[in-house]
């Protein structure tokens, strides 16, 4: 006799049954749990799962009743509880062997990164409406384009000059903005400075990255052993990138700075060298520029802001993106940059 019922995220004992469960089948207790739910059979706890966002994680069935079906009777509950929180939207992400139990119940296939995992989500607004609101784009535009993904946290000269290159050499240029709001300048202010700091180019047009570029919307740790899992991120982003979004853009070469500072971005561009190619897609890694023989980096104008040497910073970024600075509007984020130690 199974039954399933709403575990308690504040109750530490049921908490830990569902962590001993999961450490069982090798995964880990998700962070930021919204809902979770259990299956008991006998009182003793068979089956989990949680929703983490618009996530689906943390689904496990114990390995004696893995042929119950109650893999499918978890993610149908986490699907209904979703609808009732007014969720349109779902990802999850599973290993490709369990692929089926989710396709059975809805989900789409969206990405996938052998031998590692994959990506899949239902609703409406997935990745086939995202680019349908992509195919405005290119309309009109010559064809084999090219293409940028930045950040600019914030725009500097080094994203300028990056974007010059790629301006000069294509016939046009899609500079595509993370649009995750997980960095110290927000979306809003990193797009308004890379729109006002290229002002001049002619062929490029500016696109807010969405959900698929580079987001949020990667799968949790537990799913790759610690020291591969930046190697399975990137590689998901790339396919996903390649599957999807190069196509519609009509896109046959990707520009890149290299990247002397961070390990994870130098890794993704590792990535990059491999799976493009074998898409049709170039790879041109710029040398980044330098000033008095030290790379420009955002990481670097962040660190003189903290520092309080903001006119030191002046060097580093176009006139735009200094005057921003030193105006009342970003005070808060000065502020913030000044009280945070993160690297983004």
């Amino acid at each position: 006799m199974f039954y399933e019922r709403e575990l308690d995220i504040r109750n530490d004992k049921e908490l830990n049954e569902v962590k001993n469960l999961l450490k069982l089948l090798g995964l880990k207790l998700p962070e930021g749990i919204d809902y979770i739910i259990g299956i008991y059979h006998n009182k003793e706890l068979i089956g989990t799962g949680s929703l983490v966002g618009n996530i689906l994680q943390g689904i496990g069935v114990a390995p004696n009743f893995k042929e119950q079906g109650l893999a499918a009777r978890i993610v149908s509950n986490l699907i209904k509880k979703a609808v009732e929180m007014e969720k349109e939207q779902l990802y999850v992400y599973t290993k490709p062997e369990e692929v089926k139990s989710f396709t059975g119940l809805g989900f789409q296939i969206v990405s996938k990164a052998e031998p590692y995992v994959v990506l899949l989500e239902w609703g409406w607004d997935g990745i086939e409406a995202f680019k349908n609101r992509l195919a405005c784009y290119p309309e009109g535009k010559p064809e084999n384009s090219s293409c940028i993904v930045v950040n600019c946290n914030p725009f500097t000269l080094g994203h300028r000059y990056l974007i010059e290159k790629a301006s000069k050499e294509s016939p046009w240029l899609y500079v595509i903005v993370v649009e995750e709001d997980k960095s110290l300048f927000p979306f809003e202010v990193r797009i308004k400075l890379i729109e006002e700091g290229t002002k001049d180019f002619k062929n490029i047009t500016i696109i807010p990255g969405g959900k698929y570029v580079i987001s949020s919307l990667t799968f949790p740790a537990y799913f790759t052993r610690e020291e591969e899992v930046p190697k399975a991120q990137a590689l998901l982003d790339l396919e996903l990138f390649t599957d999807h979004i190069t196509p519609v853009l009509k896109v046959k070469r990707r520009y890149v700075g290299e990247e002397p500072f961070c390990p994870v971005t130098s890794l993704y561009n590792e990535c990059m060298e491999k799976i493009l190619p074998r898409k049709g897609i170039e790879l041109i890694v710029v040398k980044r520029l330098e000033k008095n023989d030290e790379a420009i980096s955002a990481s670097r104008v962040r660190e003189l802001i903290r520092n309080d040497k903001i006119k030191e910073a002046k060097n580093l970024l176009p006139e735009s993106t200094y005057k921003f600075l030193i105006s009342p509007e970003a005070e808060e984020i000065t502020k913030r940059i000044k009280n945070s130690s993160s690297r983004h």
